[in-house]
């Protein structure tokens, strides 16, 4: 039986994926923030308490782990925070590295205790999930955007440091899940998102289902390190679907290819020193 962590199985998309691993035969411990009843987890589940902004909770899930010889084949990472959202001039200087330990700091000092558990007899995987503001600016949302940034380049580098397991990150596009009652509740702050939120919520469109979710995931871990480690994966624009051949192939030709790169020619600017 394979066995993965899913770090913030409170959350919405966290949950999902827990359901849909564990109806394919998977043993799943997940890491809840806040106490409190965890509806529609399944029962098989194992939890825990682990908030990411603590480096004391994590060192204690990470002794749990250890202490209970947690073997896992994929480790992912379901946790996230929109908040603060605001002008970063105006954002509460705590609150905003607050946002950067929950989103990124945290899991990386989480990852850093499990690694060794990792499953070498398999093909162990560590995805995480990107967001909005990654490949254009998100006015009031810098902390989001600047910590998944900061997790598309540890993915990369996570990865070429990690001889036997691959590293990802997910873009799942716009998904109906509760962190958007974030933007919801700060009209004021959230700037041209709360419009963009709003119309959303209140259009029949259903956005990135749960189940594209997971069969994304899951494309993912089973293309293996040479194709998928290191790379930042859109599930809404690559053709991951009906198998990804075609994909696969451009990606193990390509080592560049959906990493965080500077790309275009060296413009010659009139008045601009020559080389």
């Amino acid at each position: 039986m394979k066995s993965a962590v899913v770090l913030g199985i409170s959350s919405d998309i966290g949950r999902e994926l827990a359901v849909r691993l564990v109806g394919d035969g998977w043993a799943v411990l997940g890491t809840y923030r806040e106490g409190g009843i965890l509806t529609g987890v399944p029962g098989s589940c194992r939890l825990t308490q682990c908030d990411l902004a603590s480096p004391a909770s994590i060192e204690a899930f990470g002794d749990l782990c250890h202490r209970d010889s947690i073997r896992w084949d994929a480790v992912i990472v379901a946790a996230g925070t929109e908040e603060p959202i605001g002008s970063f001039w105006e954002c509460d200087g705590d609150e905003w590295e607050r946002n950067i330990a929950i989103n990124a700091l945290g899991p990386l000092r989480v990852l850093r205790r499990l690694h060794p558990l990792r499953n070498q007899s398999g093909a162990p995987g560590v995805a995480f999930f990107s967001g909005a503001g990654t490949n254009s600016a998100a006015p009031a949302y810098s902390a989001y955007c600047g910590s998944k940034i900061l997790l598309i380049k540890m993915c990369e580098l996570l990865d070429a440091e990690s001889g036997d397991t691959s590293v990802f990150i997910i873009g799942p596009g716009i998904v109906r899940t509760k962190i958007h009652q974030q933007t919801l509740r700060v009209p004021e702050r959230s700037g041209a998102n709360y419009r963009k939120i709003a119309d959303f919520l209140g259009s029949p469109d259903p956005g990135s289902s749960h189940d594209e979710i997971y069969a994304c995931l899951r494309w993912c871990l089973e293309a293996g390190k040479p194709v998928i480690g290191g790379r930042n994966i859109s599930l809404v624009h690559d053709s991951w679907r009906e198998g990804g051949r075609e994909l696969a192939a451009h990606l193990r030709r390509d080592p560049e290819l959906y990493k965080l790169r500077r790309f275009g020619n060296d413009l010659k600017v009139a008045g601009a020193p020559g080389r």
